[in-house]
């Protein structure tokens, strides 16, 4: 048996590609309901990073979002990113020409051509990429489900791992999030994961909000945008219970959406890890894995992740090189566009 600890987005999608490898003999334990974080999640798609390697995870998973798009919910808008002032429009800058020798196809449009409904008064510059969009996170989380089963994975809700699975399995992975550690603790293995709240406001629905809008960023001070059923979600920095501040802000850009009160607000938690970058790989235990620490990119790099790991427990060549993630690294992984 091949057990995975935690059925959320990594855990689903790891065990999707060890079952299409022909395994038959995949296990998933979740002792909670499937999705608990993965609904909170704004739904994101950027192949704009600051590494390479954060690039090529990005584009090796964007087939499966293309692919699966009307189940996912899949809208190529693109991501904006706004300058505000002049060191955040030569970060941008810095970050195209770093982007476009990668290959990607970073464009400079004006703000309101993207976004008529912004006040784009005072940006400085802007970078966009059409490879970028949009999703909804729990589609592509039950999708996940869906193909592992149908592949043959075993997805047994409500169950903790049996004891001493990792005497008895063939490979364990730890996949559980936040929960990690603690996992981890249990099969001897430390993994350096912490929780970070962050809070989404969303408002409206809107008359005016129509027609494709991409996800909307504010590089330098963090706000950022995306429409969804006709309202906006909005997320930013400081207190993420506070409506104050994120109104004051879309006074300025966005008044249209500058209501007295948001139509909804939740906070969720990142699982940040030292250099937030994901720990994937092998413990310091033979046998158990971890794929957790994703700080926020665990949906959009779920595809990606999940298939090479899987071929790692297998023994095989990953597809894509991940070994820079390995859970026991001591020196950081740079991207200089993380959170």
């Amino acid at each position: 048996m091949i057990a995975v600890l935690g059925g959320g987005v990594l855990g689903a999608s790891v065990a999707l590609f060890l079952a299409r490898a022909g395994r038959r003999d995949v296990a998933v334990f979740d002792p909670l309901r499937p999705g608990p974080s993965t609904e909170r999640a704004m739904g994101g798609f950027r192949t704009q990073h600051g590494s390479a390697l954060n690039v090529a995870l990005a584009l090796h998973s964007r087939p499966f979002f293309t692919a699966r798009a009307e189940r996912v919910r899949f809208q190529p808008e693109g991501y904006l990113y706004l300058a505000e002032d002049e060191a955040v429009a030569a970060e941008l800058a810095a970050r195209a020409e770093f982007q476009c020798g990668l290959g990607l196809p970073i464009e400079h449009p004006e703000p309101e051509s993207k976004v008529p409904f912004l006040v784009g008064d005072g940006y400085l510059a802007t970078n966009f990429c059409a490879l970028d969009g949009l999703y909804v996170p729990p589609l592509v989380h039950r999708v996940l489900i869906e193909e592992a089963e149908a592949a043959g994975a075993t997805f047994r809700w409500g169950e903790e791992a049996p004891a001493g699975v990792a005497e008895t399995a063939e490979a364990v992975v730890i996949a559980a999030g936040n929960w990690s550690p603690e996992v981890g603790r249990t099969l001897g293995v430390e993994l350096a994961v912490t929780p970070l709240e962050r809070g989404i406001f969303k408002v409206g629905p809107f008359d005016w909000l129509s027609g494709p809008v991409p996800m909307t960023l504010e590089a330098g001070s963090g706000y950022h945008f995306r429409e969804r059923d006709g309202q906006l979600w909005l997320m930013g920095p400081g207190d993420q219970d506070s409506w104050g501040h994120f109104r004051a802000w879309l006074e300025r850009r966005v008044p249209r959406a500058a209501v007295p009160e948001p139509a909804g607000h939740w906070t969720g938690r990142y699982e940040v890890t030292f250099d937030h970058h994901a720990l994937v790989g092998a413990t310091e235990r033979p046998g158990v894995w971890a794929c957790c620490g994703f700080s926020g990119h665990g949906v959009m790099q779920s595809p990606a992740v999940g298939e090479a790991l899987a071929a790692m427990i297998l023994g095989e060549t990953p597809p894509l090189d991940i070994g820079a993630l390995t859970p026991l690294r001591r020196e950081p992984l740079i991207d200089r566009t993380q959170l």
